[in-house]
């Protein structure tokens, strides 16, 4: 009580009293872009201002504002307001003056300084403790890890000041600290100012607020392109793997230029939280061999110990180790590493998992700047899938420890099989010459126009950034046929084999679990002695007609290629409606499930019981087969990504099915429900801006359709499965309570009215 008591007193002490204006200082003129020289005027009221034009923070030994301050070049204002011995936080706006024009973002930060360049403890200078003969200048200052408060404004790419507020500030990175330009991390605390970076940074879909944001100096690839790590971010675009989201950017120090930098999250408990639907307080997240950055290793650890006791060939302990990791995920991330040539992924890597039983490892996408042929222009043909599984390196950067899960999991027929079939999937869509030309088009067109400005600002060519292009783009035409040709020399593949797919309309067809592949005609490269998985996927008010070119039938099929030659395939659609298409429909989704897992709940609107065996959910590319359950008469399933993990929350839930494993996007998703003779019951799309917290996607009422987005809802909270949706309850007592109170309305008439007649018969 006592200490409570005291801090009232000093809070009262430092309020202003009824008759005085806050500390706030006001700018004649909004921080912004300007053609011509400026006159900038401050108003705090009756109070003294004090301001500062270098970056520093303003104080009382600072200049004493008296005048229109006259600004000829591009400068951070700060500036304080004080009464007595009471000063207020300092506020600034940023004037770029006669700035050439750019289409990106730009970012103002202003900082003491002295922090930056004092040549003794300055944190971009080397400092007296450096050892300069090293090529990383261990002990240098820049090696640092301590936060600094600074001011950050953020300004759209329309010109527009999305953030203004104080801000800590700190060096980001490893060996590429030791370039000119600097990677920094900017921290929102409410000790600097706001708590957040409150703004879509990303653009639609991507979270609303960040408490870190990262500003790269392209890493390892400053000298070289300038954006690999960003490429390989764009050509991931749609797998299922976590990575970090950017935005080219301008950053101005102090007012000064400061280059090209991009702007990206920094991979936290936080970060997984915003991307993969985890509580960041239940989940465990390592780096390196085994280094816990987040909750614990003791997982892990077991999952290793397990593989190195028991024969992965075996299909019993190859299960055991798919319901501890996410494999579909593991391919990936390293069919991405081996495609791009990343040699400084082997010990470079971070891994996570959710907190909870049924919780598996994921792999983070990230760090990948010496791919692409970084250091070796001809590193398109160097051989990625034997650096990868290298037994003995024997050091960095791949050490026996970081090729050991990839080594044993190749022990498994069926794991090897969807490597291979991964690995071709990647190289004919995401990775085919043409998609990743033209992503590299993409950022020469958007970083060209500042390109020229950010190289002179920092020393650098122009021809050699051309050359690195050019160094890219061969890349991007002859690595797909030498990972093509290298891999029967470690797998019993057989000869390549082609696949030409023509999709008519009416549905999709799912290659490998992998690719969705619609209306047209897809091409790509194979093995004979691999065989492929198809799946066809009928759209909502259709049914899949049969396969022309092959004598196997059904909606889902695995085949060989031809040696040496081109399978030649068509999936057929024909219309159909299916007759329990209005009867089984989806009801609420529940995308967000941290504790949970994700779920589905499903509602059958008519008066019998029916069978789902055999039914499949999918999403976009995924999709998952019912086992034999049943869904009563005017009753609910649900289906849920992780049972366990759902009915420890829901215990009381009766009809639970799963587990799907695949977790729905919270931002976007379509979702549909096929019969087992293949017809489509059911089908649903949506695109939201999610709210913070959990929530549910609630269909209004049973009866309306589920198709149209005007019948559904956001519902704020853990949402109610198994039982009538919320918004549909408060609906149905709404009209319970105006019927009654319509209801009491008519008897309180009535008896008036008899009340009224009875008086009339007595004065009869």
């Amino acid at each position: 009580m006592l200490l409570l008591l005291g801090i009232a007193r000093i809070a009262h002490a430092q309020a202003p009293l009824p008759d005085e204006q806050p500390l706030v200082v006001r700018f004649s003129l909004a921080g912004g872009f300007y053609d011509q020289d400026l006159q900038v005027a401050l108003d705090a009221g009756n109070a003294a201002i004090y301001y500062t034009t270098d970056g520093s923070y303003p104080t009382a030994r600072s200049a004493r504002y008296s005048r229109p301050i006259a600004l000829e070049r591009s400068t951070v204002l700060r500036a304080i307001a004080r009464r007595g011995k009471i000063s207020g936080r300092a506020f600034a706006q940023s004037y770029f003056i006669r700035e050439p024009h750019t289409g990106l973002p730009v970012i103002s930060l202003a900082v003491n300084p002295g922090i930056l360049f004092h040549p003794q403890y300055g944190i971009m200078m080397d400092g007296p403790a450096a050892d300069s003969a090293a090529v990383h200048k261990p002990g240098a200052n820049f090696w640092t890890r301590r936060e600094f408060a600074c001011h950050v404004e953020i300004f759209e790419s329309d010109k527009t000041c999305v953030h203004n507020s104080g801000s800590g500030m700190r060096l980001f990175g490893g060996y590429s600290r030791i370039y000119p330009q600097k990677s920094l991390v900017l921290v929102a605390r409410d000790r600097y100012g706001k708590k957040f970076f409150r703004h879509r940074i990303f653009g639609a879909g991507q979270p609303k607020k960040y408490k870190y944001l990262v500003l790269r100096n392209g890493g390892s690839d400053f000298d070289g392109a300038h954006f690999r790590d960003e490429l390989m971010n764009r050509l991931t675009e749609g797998w299922d793997i976590e990575k970090q989201a950017f935005r080219p950017a301008l950053l101005y120090l102090n007012g000064r230029y400061w280059g090209i930098y991009h702007i990206r999250e920094k991979i936290n408990a936080r970060f997984l939280e915003d991307h993969a639907d985890v509580d960041r307080d239940s989940l465990d997240l390592l780096e390196h061999q085994r280094n816990v950055r987040h909750g614990s290793g003791r997982h892990y650890h077991r999952l290793l110990k397990y593989i190195r006791e028991h024969n992965l060939a075996e299909p019993a302990h190859y299960a055991w180790v798919q319901s501890q990791m996410d494999v579909n995920n593991y391919i990936d991330y390293q069919v991405a590493q081996i495609y791009c040539d990343n040699t400084d992924a082997g010990g470079n890597i971070r891994y996570w998992r959710p907190r909870r039983p049924g919780g598996r490892w994921r792999w983070v996408l990230f760090d990948t700047d010496w791919g692409f042929g970084l250091y070796n222009p001809v590193a398109w043909q160097h051989d990625a899938i034997g650096f990868f599984t290298e037994p003995d390196g024997p050091r960095w950067p791949n050490p026996p420890w970081s090729t050991f899960l990839l080594r044993s999991l190749l022990q498994n027929a069926d794991f090897r099989q969807q490597f291979i079939n991964r690995l071709c999937d990647r190289l004919n869509t995401s990775f085919s010459t043409g998609r990743v030309l033209a992503e590299i088009d993409w950022f020469e067109r958007t970083l060209g126009p500042d390109m020229p400005r950010h190289l002179q600002r920092w020393r650098r060519s122009e021809a050699v950034w051309q050359r690195q292009l050019a160094v890219l783009r061969e890349f991007a035409e002859k690595r797909p046929g030498f990972l093509r040709a290298s891999l029967p020399h470690y797998f019993n593949t057989g000869a390549p084999a082609g696949l030409e797919l023509e999709v008519g309309a009416g549905g999709a067809v799912l290659l490998n679990h992998t690719a969705s592949i619609g209306l047209g005609t897809f091409r790509g490269m194979y093995f004979e002695k691999i065989p492929i998985t198809l799946t066809a996927i009928p759209a909502f008010g259709y049914r899949f007609a049969g396969w022309e070119g092959i004598d196997r039938q059904g909606r889902h099929i695995q085949t060989y290629l031809p040696g040496g030659n081109i399978l030649r395939l068509r999936a057929r659609f024909e219309q159909h409606m299916h007759p329990l298409s209005d009867q089984v429909i989806f009801n609420e989704i529940a995308m967000s499930g941290s504790k949970t897992g994700d779920w589905i709940e499903l509602y059958n609107t008519s008066k019998k019981p029916l069978r789902l065996a055999g039914w499949t959910l999918t999403d976009h590319r995924r999709e998952w087969t019912f086992p034999d359950v049943h869904i009563p008469p005017k009753g609910y399933l649900v289906v849920c990504q992780d049972t366990a993990a759902f009915r420890r929350k829901y215990p009381r839930v009766a009809l639970v099915a799963g587990d799907f494993r695949f977790g729905l996007d919270k931002n976007a998703d379509r979702l549909a429900l096929y019969a087992s003779d293949g017809g489509a019951v059911d089908s649903i799309a949506y695109h939201l801006d999610p709210p913070e917290g959990a929530f549910t996607l609630d269909l209004l009422m049973p009866g309306l359709d589920n198709a149209d987005a005007a019948s559904w809802a956001v519902h704020a909270g853990p949402g109610s499965p198994g039982a009538p949706n919320p918004l549909y309850w408060s609906k149905v007592l709404a009209e319970k309570k105006d019927r009654s109170l319509r209801l009491g309305l008519a008897i309180g008439l009535l008896i008036l009215a008899l009340g009224v007649v009875y008086l009339r018969n007595r004065k009869r």
